[in-house]
């Protein structure tokens, strides 16, 4: 397998400079095609801090929704669908008119409840105010499915929460891993056959400067320079929620991609990836291509990740909307490089 996986938003203004921008620069490589996330969805789930914060069925204590006693927690209509069919619209007509490959199937991710309660709700609250959200959410996901054609379709469950709780820098509210896996694999069984399921196994970004996935900075001088202060000791986290999934997911898993770190440069990072027990359907990208090293980095740790994982495309750590302007131009060169290196014909 090669090509280019795109999780979701670009460092771009508009839906349609996002089309443009992937059919120039980044096809043939990508086939899942996202909208690019522009405006206040860049914010990722805090689009959705209203539902618990204005919700009259949770109290808020310290700045997070708690369940109301003697209340019965319910969430209103949640809207996921009516902006993606807006895209939709949009990319079909990018692809009739050229923009995009033929073959390019719409991109819609989505972030799981838990990362939605963990942002919002108390720990004490979230199993079951997540519980709620999901009955909500479900609605949501049906009407993308019948506003866009499931063989136009690919819908992506953001799993940050998930892997920053394996690997143990939150609390788990559910008290083990399997009933996480379980309650993504609810999610999952919400996709139609015809569309394609991909999970992004997420680390945050190490650009996007101190945050809970990447642990307090240490010291004021770490605070200003930003990027992460936790970091991942190697893939294991990720080989556990991906066999996780495998086991728990009935139907087909299209794609996982996962988040992997520049100073993975050992092949101790990368042995646990040969533990994999992944369908022979699935594909696999890692999050090998960063903008401070492009191309040449990217071959370096593909040629680690290589001698336990046979086959899998390349991405970057997160949305390309973490980018600067700059650092996205990197990854666009960096990407051309690497494919041309690799396997021309995905240069374009």
């Amino acid at each position: 397998m090669a090509g280019f996986y795109l999780t979701g938003s670009i460092n771009i203004a508009t839906v349609d400079d996002a089309f443009r921008l992937v059919g120039s620069r980044l096809q043939p490589g990508v086939t899942r095609v996202p909208d690019g996330e522009p405006g206040d969805r860049a914010n990722w789930v805090l689009t959705q801090a209203g539902h618990f914060l204005d919700n009259p069925t949770l109290e808020v204590v310290d700045g997070k929704a708690r369940v109301r006693a003697g209340t019965s927690v319910a969430f209103g209509a949640l809207d996921y669908h009516s902006v993606a069919a807006e895209s939709y619209a949009r990319f079909a007509a990018a692809r009739r008119d050229g923009v995009l490959a033929d073959g390019s199937r719409f991109l819609v991710s989505i972030p799981t409840p838990f990362n939605a309660v963990n942002s919002f709700a108390h720990f004490d609250s979230q199993v079951e105010v997540a519980y709620a959200y999901e009955q909500a959410l479900k609605d949501s996901v049906a009407a993308l499915q019948e506003a866009i054609p499931p063989g136009d379709l690919a819908i992506q469950w953001d799993l940050p929460t998930e892997l920053a709780t394996i690997e143990g820098w939150f609390p788990n509210p559910y008290g083990g891993f399997e009933p996480i896996f379980a309650a993504t694999a609810r999610l999952a069984s919400w996709v139609h056959d015809d569309a394609e399921l991909t999970f992004h196994l997420c680390y945050g970004d190490s650009k996007f400067g101190a945050s809970p996935f990447m642990g307090d900075p240490p010291d004021e001088e770490a605070a200003a320079r930003g990027g992460r202060h936790i970091l991942p000791r190697d893939a294991s986290a990720i080989v556990t929620l991906a066999n996780g999934l495998s086991r728990h997911v009935p139907r087909r898993i299209d794609a996982i991609q996962a988040a992997t770190v520049a100073a993975w440069n050992r092949r101790a990072h990368w042995q646990p990836l040969s533990g994999l027990a992944l369908e022979a359907d699935t594909e696999i990208y890692l999050g090998l291509l960063h903008a401070e090293d492009g191309a040449d980095g990217a071959r370096t740790r593909a040629a680690l990740a290589a001698e336990f994982l046979p086959e899998f495309g390349i991405s970057t750590e997160c949305g390309l909307g973490r980018h600067s302007a700059e650092q996205l131009e990197a990854v666009l060169v960096a990407w051309s490089d690497y494919a041309a290196a690799r396997e021309p014909a995905l240069a374009g």
